[in-house]
């Protein structure tokens, strides 16, 4: 068995939020890591939902561990919780977020799926 092995200082893909944070992502087969580092005063409404498709909460299930900072997650249906370091956390679709307090959010976010890295595209 072969050892694939990567850095999210050298990402795959990246996405940038101004100066309000990044989140960098990995991609091994069909698995992806990303961390997220997320400044105060990011929010979804602000920095995510102006590049949808009118969507007025986030479509993805995210699965997250947080390192440090604070981040509150509102759902459609209401329900509400603030995740801080050590929480491991699952957030379905159909979510809003935003960063609390005055320190940078940092989390590790796992997903598994149809993912297929782009080795044409710089991270």
């Amino acid at each position: 068995m072969a050892i694939t092995l990567k850095n999210l200082d050298q990402p795959d893909e990246s996405f940038a939020y101004g100066d309000a944070g990044r989140a960098d992502y990995t991609l091994l087969g069909s698995s992806m890591v990303g961390r997220s580092t997320l400044h105060p005063g990011w929010s979804w409404d602000e920095y995510v939902q102006p590049h949808t498709d009118g969507e007025t909460s986030c479509s993805l299930t995210h699965y997250e561990y947080v390192i440090s900072g604070r981040i509150r997650y509102l759902t459609d249906e209401g329900e509400e919780v603030v995740a801080g370091p050590g929480d491991h956390l699952e957030i379905g679709p159909g979510h809003r977020a935003w960063v609390e307090g005055d320190e940078p959010f940092v989390a590790i976010d796992f997903e598994v799926g149809e993912f297929e890295a782009d080795e044409d595209e710089e991270g």
